[in-house]
């Protein structure tokens, strides 16, 4: 005949359970984020950082000196635009621009290869770094690293000076 004696200890289960808990909610909470999206989050200063008022002069400035602004760091809001032709990972950052009475979508084409679902006219705040791209020919494309998504601003046109 065998006979086991165990002497359980609950507050060493206890503890046990309180830490395995405590790792199991760090990798939930840092792992997945629902509506921010982080791959590089030191970057306190942006080469540029677009604003209503510059956002036109900057999409002219980058696109005709592309060279010049490969891996340069920017920081813009915008809602979410896609065309049908565009692979998945791609969309454009753009506002509503006025031009001569006529309105037209402004942008930046953005490189994003993460988690978080956007929707077509959904507002967001992305950071990242301008790298070269095709479509239609030679455009500048930013690689992002992170999205917010935001409420929609009370002005959601630009205009061109």
């Amino acid at each position: 005949m065998f006979i086991l004696n165990v002497k359980l200890n609950y507050k060493k289960i206890l503890i046990g359970c309180i830490i395995c808990g405590a790792i199991i909610a760090s990798i939930v909470e840092f792992g997945i984020k629902d509506n921010m999206v982080e791959t590089n989050s030191n970057i306190d200063k942006f080469d540029y950082e677009i604003t209503d008022k510059n956002f036109v002069d900057c999409i002219e400035k980058i696109h005709n000196n592309i060279d010049e602004n490969v891996n340069k760091t920017i920081k813009l809001s915008g809602f979410v635009y896609t065309l049908a032709d565009f692979k998945d990972e791609f969309f454009i950052c753009g506002r509503y621009m006025t031009v001569d009475n006529d309105t037209q979508v402004a942008g930046y084409m953005c490189s994003y290869k993460g988690d978080l679902k956007l929707v077509e006219n959904e507002w967001i705040e992305i950071t990242g770094s301008i790298i070269k791209g095709e479509y239609n020919g030679e455009i500048p494309v930013i690689k992002v690293n992170t999205i917010t998504k935001i409420p929609a601003p009370a002005n959601m046109y630009v205009k061109k000076k």
